[in-house]
């Protein structure tokens, strides 16, 4: 026994000394413990695994089998149901086998924090890291103990604590476990056999860790591989591991900062002592390390980007790896992939080995070993260094990776062998790599010192180290810059997809950066940062803080500015987890002043920041059922926000509005509401959604919402940054020097009273003024307006007599336009007269700058923003001159007021004549185009043709309804039905201004008549005169139907009232009920005709039945419902009130709990059916305050299966209806329909936890796990029924409603693969994944995974081929499968697929040889995208013969004019075009 402790010692300080030297030679943390480096083999049977070796995972070249018989050892209780393991190799058991010399029995967790010392001893031995691999992916802690217990009985579980991770390399599990060093339960066996069934699982179990190791289980979706390379000699655990502490810092320490990568460590047999098991060069180590990297990265994560890090001769052997990778093209990915490299000590320029050289002499008797080799290549100076510093040059030159080189400052004691035989640690110190040698000293590296020897410069004992926390800095930043640059990559290629250009084009958002932008501008250096800060808004910005921050100010103190400011400052700081969207309120422009106008900005904004928001909007039925996907109601778009509320996944939202006070105060109203109901809800506590709002102080924010931080601006906030302001713009100035400019600074910061305009303005009129002495200057200052109105009159006051004219027609156009016009808009609108007839004859009265004459008139009142629209300089101004009118401070003179008269009516007045005689010119005779919807592609290029000619068509057409109604009050209102007869006359005329406004409004266009226009826009001074005119009032066609109907639909009572009254009106069932569906004014319109005038009861024929069509269609509307209905009931209080009527009010999601309660109390006896009760549970918006209604009347109301149905299907408050219906009825039955409704819910998973936790017997059927598979939010539904019931049968329907699943498809397939990895992947499934346009690429990335040899078939690849987001799917199957066979139908789904054109270049790049035939090219013709496809393959195979049928599909193509184009340009003499075509 004393020797062999003493060969022990010999081999342990040996090893030390060789390390300590620099290349850790022979020592090892974490020393084999087995004979010849051999590693031990376990072999298991379990009835879900086939027997397969464990790879590079472990050497099984010493695999063993007994023919002994069987013996069962295993009873453990605890066992997973239907396992039970034997020991299937018995002639040798663990227990009772010698302890061997090397070992001391006991085990000990992983991780373990106890210091240690070094080497071990009998007395206090260090724990050793083993690893186990191929673990199958099924078992957990509890499985591998118990099937070590059957080995080794007296195995606890209290000492067992092993830590798994996913295998690097394989679909397994790979366990490390720390035990003694001395260990006698791993020693004598190195294979055995535990068996439950005839398949059999292998594992490899080792202390050597060569090859890759994996070090953490990477939360979310992986963005990096970090790999770490021991040097020479060293050890791929122990190198990396803390003498001090036991910490491994790659697996204990770095996952807790960074989660989303997944971490290797590399190790190699390189000790330069003793046995090795080959002659290694450092060529095949190369090769090794190479080829390790690419069985650890399928062929779908090639890329993803590596860091390496490399110890000493570890970074050489990186370094040879990234030239082996531009070498062969096969592995060039690798060098494409390197983002970038961390160097320990890595000797670039050589170091000294004579030392080593002499030791690897002593141990090899001096004959010639690839050790000797090694060295020399190892030298200062050798010509394998200075090759490889010469191949590098063009790598750095190219990729330019980031690196850091870490060079250590403290020498390193050698070692010596002592009188007895024996290396001792006291040797001479000397530096083992120089700091010039551990540096490459090209532009992209980072030089860092470590006070720390060679070896000990990568053990860190905790997060504490100092270069740890570096080398951590850097990673993340490097982690958060390559998810930021994937999250980009993945963003860009949504965009490309059908689906986001559908959803966006519908939406119709604004240019809201843009604008921002334009804001932004604004601001002068170094102000606004004073509100980071203020202590309200940092009580805001806390996570647990408050949800709103309103900021509220006077005009002209720099709210947008400030708005601008904080929404950069937000999106700048902002992580991957965050959003921000922004709206910035504009009373001037009507595309800016509403609520619908903010929620359609938000939403755009959250969707293309994250596009997995897309289910949301699919999720709105009222979308995608509207085949044309064409508009978005409030009501939809508020559904939407609250389910992406409902679903941030933890991110952070930021949301801005800017100028509340600037929307339109019913719509502001409505939203702030709105943002009430959704905050107060319970579960608003949980939303990270945080919200700043900023107005004047009268808009009434704090009355519509509650727990709000209030901010007002004073002007005590603002002194320091217009003094900022004041100083740098004054400094500027030469006229302002000296004492002179001191007086000017004190005058404008003194007046300013927190007004940044006011500033800016007087500073502008300083700035323009002819007399710039100082006597003038200090005259002006004294005399200084003391507000904005002040400034703006003295603005007006200098404007010549004879420009007054043409000053009032630009404030006209500039303050009342419905939103802003361009300058070239502009320069026509103010020259329209009313004796124009075209363009052409109004070319004289045109200005040629207008630029300039905005600039001589206006000066800085008036600015023109970069898209070249002109603006008010600010709000305040049309503020001033809307009120010109009103007594004020100082009159202007007599003689000018009359040219400053902006009044409301007489400004529309003028701007309606503008419109309407520019709509008569004769370039608007070639009338509307042939398109039904403003989407239908062609439209843009066939109004452009009309636009050229007319550049103030489109605002025109679209705007002169609204000033016509805004003028109605004008004395000279007749010339304008003048003008309004004369464009009837031209039906074109008339209908090509009526198409464009009717696109504008985002509805259907069809040829209307006259009438039918005027009384669908509310013009009841034309509509009389054309009825005057003899035109017919029962004139049927258009949108509406007839002119009663069309004005009923709007809501104009007037006009209703006017028809009503005339003797030829045919008053119907149909027109009654339109006017019941009516969201505008619909009371009204109903008194109308329900109501006596002047006690003529004729108005309204007793003859016209109020029948349930028309109770239930008021009962319907949602906006003016309640209001209709209490109409009807009073007007006719025997109206029978049915079951369809109050199942309509039950369905209302805006009123629907005025209208019960109304029906309720006209109708006390009222029958409350099953329909009613399940419409009342189901509405998303009051079905709470329904059923409390329908409870209260009708307490012994029966609860039925499809009310619960309903209410467990409620996505917005179904987790309280169902505690309400619970509570009033506890032995409501829990059927399989109910389970699916709450597996359906998005918001399912506190709902299924209630259910299972109540009814633990609830039997989980297939179609309610199917269910959750196909809800979009169902991954936590799926845990909750997975953890409740671990054995449910995972059927192939549940699999493929998970594979197609947009929301989170990959995670649900994740978790069935997991929970059950002997899942039978079938075509159907594959098939799903290939179609899923959102998640198809995660989730086929997965199943190749699991099933590498799953059949790719033609359904497969065609369902592919005709996804809109294809393309990564497609590149991962034909990367998969090369030899896959691309068949007409493959190419024919490509080449239909409206986002299609990649995947044909995929597959014509893959496949050059395919042939195009003509349904291929049929298709591409009839795709709305598919002039470029077409062009794609006449360029790869002019040869195409173009029939029949391909130019008919083109012909019938919405978008097939360029299509036909480009087909009749090509040389092909002899296509026809036949009737057939046209």
């Amino acid at each position: 026994m004393a020797e062999w402790y003493t060969h022990l010692a010999v081999a342990l300080l040996a090893g030390v000394w060789l390390y300590w030297v620099g290349l850790g030679l022979a020592r090892r943390d974490s020393s084999h413990p087995y004979p010849n480096n051999q590693r031990a083999g376990l072999e298991f049977t379990t009835p879900h695994t086939q027997t397969a070796p464990a790879g590079s995972q472990g050497d099984t070249s010493h695999s063993t089998q007994s023919d002994s018989s069987q013996q069962a050892v295993n009873t453990n209780p605890r066992s997973r149901k239907g396992k039970r393991y034997q020991l299937l190799d018995a002639s040798q058991s663990l227990e009772s086998s010698k302890p061997d010399k090397n070992t001391e029995s006991g085990i000990h967790p992983v991780g373990t924090s106890e210091p240690q010392s070094n080497e071990p001893t009998s007395s206090n031995p260090r724990p050793k890291c083993f690893r186990i691999s191929g673990v199958p992916s099924t078992w957990d802690e509890n499985d591998l103990f118990n099937a070590l217990h059957a080995i080794v009985p007296s195995l606890t579980r209290q000492d067992f604590r092993p830590t798994l991770y996913p295998a690097c390399c394989r679909s397994t599990q790979t366990a490390l476990v720390n035990l003694d060093p001395c260990t006698k339960h791993l020693q004598q066996q190195n294979h055995l056999a535990v068996s439950e069934s005839p398949s059999k699982t292998y594992l490899q179990i080792d202390s050597d860790f060569y090859n890759l190791t994996p070090l953490n289980v990477p939360m979310g979706e992986v963005v990096a591989d970090v790999i770490a390379v021991t040097g020479l000699a060293g050890h791929a655990y122990g190198s990396w591991r803390s003498r001090k502490t036991d910490q491994m810092w790659l697996k204990d320490l770095l996952p807790q900062d960074i989660h989303n990568i997944r971490i290797m460590s590399y190790g190699y047999d390189s000790s330069l002592v003793g046995d090795r098991k080959a002659e290694n060069r450092l060529l095949d180590y190369q090769r090794f390390f190479v080829q390790e990297i690419e069985n650890s990265r399928s062929s779908d994560k090639k890329y993803r980007p590596i860091i390496f890090i490399g110890h000493s001769l570890g970074g050489i052997l990186i370094l040879q790896a990234l030239i082996e990778a531009r070498r062969n093209p096969s592995h060039k990915h690798i060098l494409d992939s390197t983002h970038s490299i961390v160097f320990f000590g890595t000797p670039h320029q050589g170091m000294r080995t004579r030392d080593l050289e002499e030791m690897v002499d002593e141990e090899s008797d001096s004959y010639e070993t690839s050790k000797h080799n090694l060295l020399r290549q190892l030298r200062q100076g050798s010509e394998f260094l200075e090759n490889q510093k010469e191949e590098l040059s063009y790598i750095w030159e190219k990729y330019k990776p980031k690196i850091i080189s870490f060079y250590e400052t403290v020498q390193t004691p050698t070692v010596k062998m002592s009188n007895s035989g024996t290396y001792e640690r006291d040797g001479k110190e000397s530096e083992m790599v120089s700091r010039f040698s551990a540096q490459l000293y090209i532009p992209t590296e980072q030089r860092i010192p470590v006070e720390e020897n060679h070896t000990n410069m990568v053990k860190f004992a905790s997060a504490e180290n100092r270069t740890y926390q570096t080398v951590a800095r850097y990673l993340k930043e490097w982690v958060e810059s390559i998810g930021e640059s994937c999250a980009t990559k993945k963003i860009e290629n949504f965009r490309k997809s059908q689906e986001y250009i559908d959803c966006r084009k519908s939406l119709k958002p604004s240019d809201h950066k843009s604008y921002r932008d334009e804001v932004w501008l604004r601001r002068h250096e170094n102000t606004c940062t004073w509100v980071l800060e203020d202590p309200r808004y940092r009580k805001w910005a806390q996570k647990d803080g408050q949800t709103i921050l309103w900021i509220s100010g006077g005009p002209g103190c720099g709210k947008s500015v400030l708005s601008s400011f904080l929404t950069k400052e937000i999106t700048h700081g902002k992580t991957n987890q965050q959003c921000m969207a922004y709206f910035f309120c504009d009373d001037k422009d009507e595309r800016l002043r509403t609520a619908h106008a903010i929620l359609v900005d938000v939403l755009t904004q959250l969707l293309d920041q994250i596009p997995d928001f897309m289910m949301h909007f699919l999720a709105e039925p009222d979308y995608t059922t509207n085949e044309e996907k064409t508009s978005w109601s409030f009501g939809m778009l508020w559904r939407v926000f609250e389910r992406i509320i409902n679903d941030t996944r933890g991110r952070q939202l930021y949301i801005l509005i800017d100028a509340l006070d600037e929307c339109e105060e019913g719509s502001c109203t409505n939203l702030l509401k709105q943002l009430q109901h959704l905050l107060s809800e319970a579960t608003t506590t949980t939303r990270p959604i945080k919200i700043i709002l900023t107005s004047r102080p009268h808009i009434p924010v704090t009355s519509n919402l509650s727990d709000v931080i209030e901010m007002p601006l004073a002007a005590k906030n603002l002194k320091s940054d217009i003094t900022a302001f004041v100083q740098a713009e004054v400094q500027k100035q030469p006229q302002f020097a000296g004492s002179l400019g001191e007086e000017v600074q004190e005058a404008l910061i003194h007046g300013s009273n927190g007004m940044f305009l006011w500033v800016s303005l007087i500073l502008e009129d300083l700035k323009k003024s002819t007399n710039t002495t100082p006597r003038a200057i200090r005259k002006a200052l004294k005399t200084l307006p003391s507000d904005l109105s002040g400034v703006y009159m003295n603005i007006l006051r200098k404007i010549r007599t004879e420009d007054q004219i043409t000053a009032q027609s630009i404030l006209q156009w500039v303050v009342w336009a419905i939103r802003p016009l361009t300058l070239q808009e502009l320069r026509i609108a103010i020259a329209i007269l009313p004796e124009h007839t075209s363009m052409s004859s109004m070319w004289d009265d045109m200005h040629a700058d207008l630029t300039q004459v905005l600039r001589v008139i206006f000066g800085p009142m008036l600015r023109i923003e970069d898209n070249n629209t002109v603006h008010l300089v600010h709000q305040s101004v049309k503020d001033f001159l809307s009120n010109m009118n009103t007594p004020i401070e100082s009159d202007l003179s007599d003689y000018m007021r009359p040219a400053f008269d902006l009044s409301s009516i007489e400004s529309n007045l003028q701007l309606a004549k503008s419109c309407l005689t520019y709509l008569c010119f004769d370039e608007c005779e070639d009338g509307p185009t042939n398109h039904q919807y403003r989407e239908q592609d062609g439209f843009d290029q066939d109004i452009s043709v009309r636009q050229k000619n007319l550049p103030f068509l489109h605002y025109s057409a679209t705007h002169w309804p609204e000033h016509t109604r805004k003028a109605e009050l004008s004395g000279e209102y007749q010339v304008l039905y003048h003008l309004f007869r004369k464009l009837a006359e031209s039906l074109s005329k008339m209908n090509l201004a009526y198409q464009i406004f009717t696109f504008s409004c985002g509805e259907r266009y069809q040829k209307t008549l006259p009438l039918q226009i005027a009384s669908s826009l509310g013009l009841v001074v034309f509509t009389e005169q054309l009825l005057d005119y003899g035109t017919d009032i029962n004139a049927q066609g258009g949108r509406y139907g007839n002119a009663l109907q069309a004005a009923a639909a709007e809501g104009h009572v007037a006009i209703v009232l006017l028809l009503s009254a005339h003797a030829d009106i045919q008053i119907n069932k149909r027109i009654v009920t339109a006017i019941a569906q009516t969201t505008s004014k619909g009371k009204e319109v109903m008194q109308v005709l329900l109501s006596a005038r002047d006690g003529d009861a004729s108005l309204c024929p007793s003859d016209i039945e109020i029948t349930e069509p028309i109770v239930t269609a008021a009962a319907a509307n949602f906006q003016k419902g309640h209001e209709v209905m209490e109409m009807l009931l009073s007007a006719r209080p025997d109206i029978n009130i049915t079951e369809p009527t109050v199942t309509a009010a039950a369905k209302n999601w805006e009123c629907g709990k005025e209208l019960m309660e109304m029906l309720l109390s006209a109708r006390p006896d009222l029958e409350i059916t099953e329909p009613i009760v399940t419409a009342a549970a189901a509405n998303w918006s009051c079905s709470k305050e329904l059923m409390e209604i329908l409870f209260t009347a009708r307490p012994d109301l029966e609860i039925t299966e499809p009310i619960v149905t309903a209410a467990a299907a409620n996505w917005r408050c179904g987790k309280e209806l169902l505690e309400m219906l619970f509570s009033a009825r506890p032995d409501i039955e829990i059927t399989e329909p109910i389970v699916t409704a709450v597996a359906r819910n998005d918001s399912g998973k506190q709902m299924m936890e209630a259910l299972l936790s109540a009814r633990p017997d609830i039997e989980i059927t297939e179609p309610i796990v199917t269910a959750a598979a196909r809800n979009h939010s169902g991954k936590q539904v799926m845990e909750a029924l997975l953890s409740a019931h671990p054995d449910i049968e995972i059927t192939k329907p549940i699999v493929t409603a998970a594979a197609g699943n947009l929301g989170c498809g990959n995670e649900l397939m994740e978790m069935l693969l997991s929970a059950r990895p002997d899942i039978d992947i079938t075509e159907p499934i594959v098939t799903a994944a290939a179609a899923n346009i959102s998640k198809g690429k995660e989730v086929m990335e997965m199943l190749l995974s699991a099933r590498p040899d799953i059949e790719i078939t033609e359904r497969i690849i065609t369902a592919t081929a005709r996804n809109s987001s294809g393309k990564r799917v497609m590149e991962m199957l034909l990367s998969a499968r090369p030899d896959i066979d691309i068949t007409e139908p493959i190419v024919t789904a490509a080449a239909g697929n409206s986002s299609g054109k990649q995947v044909i270049e995929m597959l014509l790049a893959a496949h050059p040889d395919i042939e195009i035939t003509e349904p291929i090219v049929t298709a591409a013709a009839g795709n709305s995208s598919g002039k470029q496809v077409i062009e794609m393959l006449l360029s790869a195979h002019p040869d195409i013969e173009i029939t029949e049928p391909i130019v008919t599909a083109a012909a019938g193509n919405s978008s097939g004019k360029q299509v036909i184009e480009m087909l009749l340009s090509c040389p092909y003499p002899d296509i026809e075009i036949h009737r057939a075509h046209i």
